[in-house]
């Protein structure tokens, strides 16, 4: 089961709906979860932040580090959720690709466990998706966004953080690879499970789109306690 955030909202009470329905769905009472903070320029921040995220939820962590990277494949067997911070993309596929985790990943894709990720960590999943480690700012818009090449265990595209209004362009780039995609803005999560997928929101407000290769790639809104079907599934 693949979770894929959009990020998490820039704001003052940071809510935390998502992880408690994603320790929900592993149906342990205490599950263990193993952190990954590669994609963040400041790994202890990173840290940090998730362990604020999630400290009135009942579970365990295990921070990955380059200390313990090693032992990834050990950590992931014992782990019952992998959740990957955000961040920046392409410095995440690196790391994943330099010391062989993607390898391990792929050997365990199949295990009775959640894939999660947010942003930056959402993309590493998908076949390509859109990052911004080039984007610059300028008279209140933000452009020079790139699709980034990840490992392609699902077999789609995403767009994270999609309420910027900078990332229409993504609904013709997406249509150039010629896969199912998403827009999933921040604070929403999209579930992917064999051949059904669902939303999980923080807020009503916050939106997640759906583009079927199989449709034209119409643009079709997600609606929370919805479960969608997808005969094919999103495996590749």
């Amino acid at each position: 089961m693949f979770a894929l955030i959009g990020g998490k909202a820039n704001k003052e009470i940071v809510t935390n709906k998502i992880e408690k329905e994603l320790v929900k769905l592993t149906n342990k009472d205490k599950p263990i979860i193993l952190y990954c903070p590669f994609a963040s320029k400041n790994i202890e921040k990173s840290n940090l932040k998730f362990k604020g995220l999630i400290e009135d939820i009942n579970a365990d962590i295990i921070y990955l580090s380059f200390e313990n990277i090693n032992q990834f494949e050990e950590l992931l067997i014992k782990s019952d959720i992998l959740y990957i911070g955000g961040g920046v993309s392409d410095d995440l596929v690196s790391i994943f690709k330099e010391y062989g985790l993607d390898k391990i990943l792929k050997k365990h894709i199949d295990d009775d466990k959640i894939f999660a990720g947010s942003s930056a960590g959402a993309m590493l999943f998908t076949k390509a998706s859109m990052g911004d480690k080039y984007m610059f700012s300028d008279n209140f818009h933000n452009y020079n966004y790139k699709m980034v090449d990840c490992l392609g265990l699902l077999n789609i595209t995403i767009c994270p953080h999609y309420q910027n209004e900078d990332l229409i362009f993504y609904n013709d780039v997406l249509k150039k690879y010629n896969i199912d995609a998403f827009g999933i803005e921040e604070d929403t999560c999209v579930v992917i499970d064999k051949e059904s997928f669902f939303v999980i929101k923080e807020e009503g407000r916050a939106s997640c789109y759906y583009f079927s290769k199989d449709n034209n790639y119409i643009m079709t809104p997600l609606y929370e306690g919805v479960k969608y079907e997808k005969d094919s599934g999103f495996r590749t």
